[in-house]
């Protein structure tokens, strides 16, 4: 078998994705597993025992369509078994179109899909500490169903010759042999990736006046006298302690000097990356337009610790792209000042100083949301197998069920994330509460059965519950789906709906039967992207739906006093036919704008011709 793993991008992603050929070549040891990278990058790659052969891709190429085709053409010639694609940009499609593999794996991504036999969902939030940028290389293994335990780390490989070459350079700067060792990663890849070189040096401060260490500054020779800038800035009792010079003269000799120290402090980039995997621990300070999620990986809050300022100061980061965040970035680098994280840096740094650190192993975990998906349910088995998978990224999954008669239960007792508790039902308001209080969570998300989540929508739920100032509960904005098509008017454009809210703050309302209203103590928001709402499947689910509605407000009604009259079976009918067909616009949805239209009146009809039986019966 051949294999070819596609990986055009820089040090620390050929380096992260190099856990592709490792648990390759392990599940299948006879075959031949080929990288192509960027040459540049392949410092990061030598000894690498898990990779046959190293294909080169050279500016030539990328200057060059006739040496793009050679390329590809060559690619061809090795007739590989399997090419999977771990970046999938315009060089590479050309790679997997002309490399007549039998499978093509890659992330499923519009208008290329047609390239690859295997279009993997491009996972937007991390189930574990390991964090996006790993866990996005093994979906990539998933269709090969490996027949191993994943091996998640990325391994970087040293020789005894390069180690000892390393040491001799300590030797040769009298760095303190009984002293630990920090690198300060000081400078980033760019511009908008370089902590300022001010606060950088209050950083190296509050390590050298604190504590007795070595202290190696990583920087290239163009950066010298950014460092320079820095190391000025130092105090004269931290400049004692900072080996200026003590630089390798190539990555390869970066990595021996690397893997002589305790461990690496400063901006995120390929540096950290080959750190940790040398097994040296690491403090990250992100850029704040780069995703932490990403590339915070195994970050346990010991051996691995990252800041950025989002965490801080999240007001800054409201409704900005990423394009405008990194616009904005020397301004929002202003704000993030060193102590505003002094008190983690000190202790991630006297943690790890500590000898029993050394033993101490990295542990994959998963991020435990303090999110609880509740779900009330009777007779949902069309919809509940899909909406439970839906919301599978939820901490606790709690279904309130009113004693169903259909495969409901059955459904739910499949799934063992979802714990079924079956309640009887009297109305919305207290099933809702009653599920309020089985959750165990402090955030608690509601869902119907008929709803689902956009992956942007669950990511936007996972970043909200984390702000330090998170509002009490959220309106989330619904698309309404009838017969599988968008209606987009008929009172639905502006629909929104309370889904998201803090347990200790918030209640439904008891006078409410159905159209439940929650009582919110504190701030209210909205989230920006939008849940579907499959209500309309059907003409008669929904009467049925809209019936049932009316007679709950009925019961609601009758309980106030309301004694219905002229205008509550005529004109309020009528009223709210002509008020969602003509004012908002359902005549605009055409035949589907006049079903909604009238079935909607007909539950406002339904409800006061049940108040009045009641009424009667009274």
């Amino acid at each position: 078998m051949k294999i070819l793993i596609i990986q055009q991008k820089m040090i620390g992603d050929v380096l992260v994705s190099s856990i592709l050929c490792n648990n390759l070549k392990k599940a299948y040891p006879n075959a031949r597993i080929d990288y192509l990278v960027y040459e540049s990058t392949t410092p990061v790659l030598e000894g690498n025992p898990n990779i046959d052969i190293v294909i080169l891709f050279k500016n030539k190429h990328r200057k060059s369509n006739l040496k793009l085709l050679q390329l590809a053409w060559k690619i061809r010639k090795e007739n590989y078994d399997i090419v999977i694609d771990a970046y999938s940009k315009l060089e590479s499609w050309v790679f997997v179109f002309l490399s007549g593999a039998k499978r093509r794996i890659s992330y499923k991504k519009p208008g290329r899909s047609f390239l690859y036999t295997d279009n993997i969902p491009f996972i937007t939030f991390p189930k574990t500490n390991m964090g996006l940028a790993i866990e996005r290389r093994l979906s990539l293994l998933k269709p090969l169903n490996l027949p191993i335990e994943i091996d998640p780390y990325p391994k970087l490989f040293v020789t005894d010759q390069e180690n000892q070459i390393a040491k001799n350079l300590f030797s040769e700067h009298d760095v303190i042999p009984t002293r630990k060792s920090i690198m300060i990663s000081l400078i980033g890849s760019e511009e908008s990736k370089t902590y300022p070189l001010e606060y950088m040096a209050k950083v190296v401060n509050e390590i050298g006046e604190n504590y007795d260490v070595n202290i190696l500054f990583n920087y290239f020779p163009k950066q010298i006298e950014q460092a320079k800038s820095i190391y000025k800035l130092c105090s004269k009792s931290t400049q004692e302690k900072i080996y200026f010079d003590l630089l390798g003269d190539d990555l390869r000799s970066f990595i021996a000097i690397m893997n002589q120290c305790d461990m690496i402090i400063g901006n995120d980039g390929g540096a950290i990356n080959i750190a940790k995997s040398l097994g040296k621990a690491s403090f990250i300070i992100f850029s704040p337009w780069i995703e932490k999620k990403i590339w915070a990986t195994f970050e346990d809050g010991i051996r691995h610790v990252s800041v950025h300022l989002k965490e801080f100061k999240p007001d800054l980061f409201e409704s900005k792209s990423e394009k405008k965040l990194k616009e904005s970035t020397p301004q929002l680098y202003e704000q993030f000042e060193p102590e505003l994280f002094s008190d983690l840096l000190r202790q991630f740094v006297s943690t790890n100083l500590a000898d029993e650190s050394v033993a101490l192993p990295l542990v994959i975990k998963p991020v435990r949301l303090p999110l609880s998906a509740l779900i009330i349910t009777y007779n949902e088995e069309k919809h509940i197998q899909e909406v439970l998978h839906d919301i599978d990224f939820a901490d606790e999954i709690i279904v309130i069920d009113s004693y169903s008669t259909d495969k409901t239960v059955e459904i739910v007792n499949t799934f063992p994330k979802a714990k079924l508790i079956q309640n009887k039902f009297v109305d919305f308001s207290s099933q809702r509460n009653f599920a309020i209080e089985c959750a165990q969570n402090p955030w608690i998300l509601f869902i119907d059965a008929d709803e689902r989540f956009t992956d942007e929508l669950k990511e936007e739920v996972i970043e909200t519950i984390q702000l330090p100032k998170a509002c009490s509960a959220y309106l989330f904005y619904r698309t309404f789906i009838f017969e599988d098509h968008k209606l987009n008017f008929s009172g639905w454009q502006t629909d929104k709906i309370f889904r998201l809210f803090q347990k200790d703050k918030a209640k439904y309302v008891t006078e409410r039967l159905v159209h439940e209203k929650l009582k919110v103590n504190g701030k209210i928001g909205k989230l920006k992207h939008k849940l579907i709402h499959f209500s309309y499947t059907d003409y008669e689910s929904y009467k049925s739906k809209m019936v049932s509605y009316g007679k709950l407000k009925a019961i609601e009604e009758f309980s106030k006093g309301i004694s219905p009259n002229f205008y509550h079976f005529y004109l309020h009918p009528a009223y709210k036919f002509l008020y969602q067909f003509i004012i908002r616009l359902g005549f605009l949805d055409g035949k589907k704008g006049v079903i909604i239209c009238y079935l909607n009146a007909l539950s406002v009809a339904v409800r006061y011709r049940e108040l009045k039986k009641m009424k009667s019966v009274k």
